[in-house]
C-alpha cells in the first residue's frame, strides 16, 4: 500500500505519483486516472468507486493528518 504526503492541492506517494486538485470536485493522477467527488463518495475514470467515512476508505486506506495510506483516501482529501 502506498503512503501519500499531502501537501494543499497536491498528493504525493512514496512511489513518485502524484494526485493534483484541478476544482473542488475533481482530482487528477500523475498515471492520467481523473477522480470525481460526489458527496463522501468519488469515483475514478479506471473504474474504482470509494467512500468516505471520517478517515477512513472503504478501500481500506486511512488518513491521520498531513499523510495517508491508500489510493482511495488521497483523492477524497485533496479535495476538501
Amino acid at each position: 500500500m502506498s503512503f501519500w504526503q499531502i501537501l494543499g492541492r497536491l498528493a504525493v506517494s512514496d512511489e513518485g505519483e502524484t494526485i493534483q486538485r484541478v476544482s473542488d470536485t475533481t482530482s487528477v493522477s500523475s498515471d492520467g486516472t481523473t477522480y470525481t467527488r460526489m458527496g463522501s463518495t468519488t469515483v475514478g475514470s479506471d473504474g474504482s468507486t470509494f467512500t468516505q467515512m471520517g478517515s477512513f476508505s472503504t478501500d481500506g486506506s486511512t488518513r491521520m493528518g498531513s499523510t495517508a495510506t491508500g489510493l482511495g483516501k488521497v483523492p477524497m482529501s485533496a479535495t476538501e
